[in-house]
């Protein structure tokens, strides 16, 4: 099967089919190549990748970086996520909106979300491995991050209770949608993502 690049609700946020090829002696997964890639659309170069491996309830997100925004490539490998990515485009018709998905390592998916968004995901099994690959560089003193369970998000996660979240302290510090819409208008348009 070669790639299928399948457009969603949000401008530029795309679901990747990887090109695959089973027989007897297993499979061959191939998720990024630059020219199919640049041919449908998606022009990032990404120059860092990165595993996760999580627990079962996990959340790790909305994170985002306030300058030199960072475009991501993600998949499974092994388990189950629901993923979200919270549009920050200042210009972007759906600034604000998030797109949810469900990615398993079962379903061979992928997902390309450009730069200026807010990334998080949830981990729906024990020892859940998440790859991603990332376009320019991570900046800590420019990282933030957005209330995962933020009211005015609307986000569906499948775990919901407190006792099954596992959050670190940044995520659990995390400013809501309001606070950085508000922060936002302070330094103005120009600045945006």
């Amino acid at each position: 099967m070669s790639f299928q690049f399948i457009k969603t609700n949000i401008d530029d946020l795309m679901i990747i089919m990887p090109h695959r090829a089973e027989d007897a002696r297993g499979m061959y997964k191939k998720y990024y190549e630059r020219d199919q890639f640049f041919a449908n659309g998606i022009s990032s170069e990404f120059t860092e990748s990165s595993i996760i491996y999580s627990s079962r309830g996990t959340v790790r997100g909305l994170h985002y970086q306030t300058r030199c925004s960072q475009a991501k490539l993600v998949q499974v490998l092994k388990g189950k996520v629901y993923d979200v990515a919270l549009d920050l485009r200042g210009k972007s018709a759906t600034f604000g909106k998030c797109f949810q998905m469900l990615l398993a390592a079962e379903d061979h998916k992928a997902l390309y979300i450009p730069p200026g968004f807010a990334h998080g995901f949830q981990s729906l099994e024990d020892n859940t491995v998440f790859a991603y690959q990332c376009s320019g560089k991570y900046i800590p003193d420019a990282c933030g991050c957005i209330q995962w369970n933020d009211a005015d998000l609307d986000i569906s996660w499948p775990i919901l209770t407190i006792e099954e979240v596992i959050l670190s302290e940044k995520d659990r510090l995390a400013q809501t949608f309001s606070e950085y819409y508000t922060d936002i208008k302070k330094i103005g348009e120009g600045e945006r993502h």
